[in-house]
């Protein structure tokens, strides 16, 4: 390719680049990339936009609808006891119910 080629395809790829933006400027969406979310910080979103303390299974059901992420009862009981053991995070509430800790 000649240099003329390779300096016009450059141009069109940042006119591209460009107008994609000003898209999703216009349409309201965001070009970055979603972190990866680890289900405990997903556990403490939810807490945290109920603002009570949920049972384990109210936990995990707006995981499902709110972030469409599947929790395993075992795994994330675990993982709550374990953040509620160092202090962390969570306080346990009932049996199997918890909130987040103030």
């Amino acid at each position: 390719m000649d240099s003329f080629k390779r300096y016009l395809q450059y141009q069109k790829q940042v006119a591209e680049a460009r107008l994609k933006v000003i898209d999703q400027f216009i349409n309201g969406t965001d070009s970055e990339p979603i972190k990866r979310t680890s289900k405990i910080d997903i556990a403490w979103r939810v807490l945290k936009n109920a603002g009570r303390p949920l049972h384990i299974s109210e936990i995990i059901q707006q995981a499902q609808s709110g972030f469409n992420v599947q929790l395993e009862r075992d795994s994330i009981v675990s993982g709550i006891i374990k953040k509620i053991n160092a202090g962390k995070m969570f306080v346990k509430t009932d049996p199997n119910t918890f909130a987040l800790k103030e």
